[in-house]
């Protein structure tokens, strides 16, 4: 009796690893490419702490920011260019200079501060880029421009569209220089320098470090899905951190004022202010105030469809063009995992399949939007919510870019 019972234990468990082994095979096909955007995302960082570093040593130290108003520090962003559509590329691009510059910056611009590392050219405007968040790099509006003929991102849009990371805010108050803050190349190397965009959501501050370690991810930047943000530190390093307290003393960086162990009741005073200490980082400009998320933190549909690579020309689907982009797409595929394992992906005239093992993902979708060769579908499960992916048709296969079933497909 002792036997059987062990024998269909062995059986039980063995079924469980099998099931277990198989969701996780899922579920690395669904995070590869998001671990791979990490790493990349925290070597940009390591690389602009590496240009700000270079910039402070031709500016006695200090690291950049342009002009201050002292008494009244209160942050900017986008200037000169937020409701200035007519501004763009100018021969005349100099950020100090109201009297002589046709696009100086209005005081206290904490991305125009950030803007002065890409006009000097060490850096390239891809490194201002987190891959998962499926922005484009700055052009310069073509022909001969370069970084030097603009004094900042253009606007909200423009940082929506060209700008992942957040800044520390270099105005700060009168109160903090009084105690000794500083943003030069003696820093703390627990001081907070960049990171992934702060989202800027009013749970932010109402989420304290004793709320414990779950609660307080509401925080996250929305670069990484809310997993986390890769955060650039004094000392150049760069570390991908579970929630926004990892300041020194674990100081909240997406708020300023009080917060961490010694205010563990306390989420910080605000979200878009200056330091009000010397240990105090606030980074800045949020994913809230540039239009990236909503006050929920939620993408929203313009930034959900960059991470998708929508392009513009996309259009609503015609019956017509479902059928047509149902017959592109309609087929076998597989793809090949480092491991050997080939996970099999069926696509029907209503269905995606994805099978790998005794796993099998059963997804509905409708066609929303075309274009040549690419297609906007909506994913539909029972007790699931629905979600979006894009579809593009390669030579060989397919792309799918969001959701489980993502990566690149082989077709049979």
């Amino acid at each position: 009796m002792r036997t059987v019972r062990s024998s269909r234990a062995d059986v039980i468990v063995s079924i469980i690893l099998v099931l277990l082994l198989g969701t996780f095979t899922i579920a690395q096909i669904n995070n590869a490419d998001e671990i791979a955007n990490r790493v990349k995302c925290a070597s940009n960082l390591r690389m602009l702490g590496q240009g700000l570093l270079l910039y402070s040593n031709e500016n006695r130290g200090v690291y950049p920011r342009t002009t201050f108003d002292v008494a009244n520090p209160k942050p900017t962003w986008g200037t000169p260019y937020e409701g200035n559509e007519k501004l763009g590329a100018s021969e005349k691009a100099d950020p100090f200079d109201p009297k002589n510059s046709d696009v100086a910056v209005k005081l206290n611009d904490v991305t125009a501060a950030l803007f002065l590392v890409l006009r000097t050219q060490d850096l390239t405007s891809e490194v201002f880029i987190c891959p998962s968040t499926g922005m484009e790099p700055m052009k310069y509006g073509g022909g001969k421009n370069t970084p030097v003929n603009w004094t900042n991102w253009k606007g909200n849009k423009g940082l929506a569209d060209h700008l992942s990371y957040s800044y520390q805010n270099p105005y700060p108050t009168k109160e903090a220089i009084a105690a000794g803050w500083k943003l030069n190349n003696a820093i703390s190397a627990e001081f907070a320098v960049a990171s992934d965009m702060n989202p800027g959501i009013d749970a932010l501050t109402k989420v304290p470090l004793a709320a414990g370690e779950d609660a307080v991810r509401i925080g996250n930047s929305p670069n990484h899905g809310g997993d986390g943000q890769n955060v650039l530190y004094g000392d150049g390093h760069v570390e991908f951190q579970g929630s926004p307290y990892v300041g020194v003393a674990r100081d909240n960086i997406y708020t300023f004022g009080n917060s961490g162990p010694d205010h563990k009741n306390a989420a910080g005073d605000g979200i878009v202010g200056s330091s009000v200490g010397p240990n105090d980082s606030v980074l800045l400009p949020t994913a809230k105030d540039i239009g990236v998320v909503d006050a929920n933190g939620k993408l929203t549909e313009s930034a959900k469809k960059r991470r998708l690579g929508i392009a513009g020309d996309m259009k609503p689907a015609s019956p017509q063009h479902q059928d047509a982009m149902r017959a592109k797409i309609m087929g076998n595929y597989v793809q090949e995992q480092p491991n050997g394992r080939r996970i099999k992906l069926l696509v029907t005239k209503d269905q995606l399949i994805g099978s790998t093992g005794p796993i099998t993902i059963t997804f509905n979708y409708r066609i929303e939007n075309v274009g040549e060769s690419a297609a906007q579908l909506v994913l539909t499960a029972p007790e699931t919510p629905d979600a979006t992916t894009l579809v593009r048709v390669l030579p060989d296969g397919l792309e799918v870019r969001g959701g489980q079933l993502q990566g690149k497909w082989v077709k049979q």
